[in-house]
């Protein structure tokens, strides 16, 4: 009987847990510092009732960028696991959903090169599941 390695799907998952972490940890240190200088820098020439505002605003906004962080993070975190818990010539509906729900949220964020690694590995695992049937089938027969 043939065993269907499920490596690339793994290397690329991983990959893409990488380009994850660290497309995170560049927003939550770098992209967050950036905007609070930037954000401080215009608020300082405005009147007190702009700044005040302005200064609310700013703080939403800070939040807002560090929970995306926090949460693209979170999915890297989760992307490496799954992709490490991946079992050779097994159907794992779990790893599915995971990489078609992440998938669609890296798309919707616009993480191109994450959406891709995401979408190849998805592809080629739902390719591999194809073949994983048909073995199983004719083994029954």
């Amino acid at each position: 009987m043939m065993t269907i390695k499920r490596g690339i799907e793994r290397k690329l998952l991983i990959v893409a847990a990488i380009w994850n972490a660290c497309t995170a940890l560049l927003t939550i240190f770098s992209y967050y510092n950036w905007f609070d200088r930037e954000g401080a820098a215009r608020l300082e020439s405005q009147e007190l009732s702009t700044a005040i505002a302005g200064s609310q605003m700013m703080n939403n906004v800070l939040q807002v960028i560090m929970l995306y962080g926090i949460f693209v993070l979170i999915g890297a975190i989760i992307t490496f696991v799954v992709a490490v818990k991946i079992k050779d010539h097994t159907i794992q509906k779990g790893a599915v959903i995971w990489m078609g729900v992440w998938g669609a949220v890296l798309l919707a964020s616009m993480d191109i090169v994450g959406f891709l690694l995401v979408l190849i590995a998805f592809v080629t695992y739902l390719a591999k599941n194809k073949a994983i049937k048909l073995t199983e089938q004719e083994m029954a027969h």
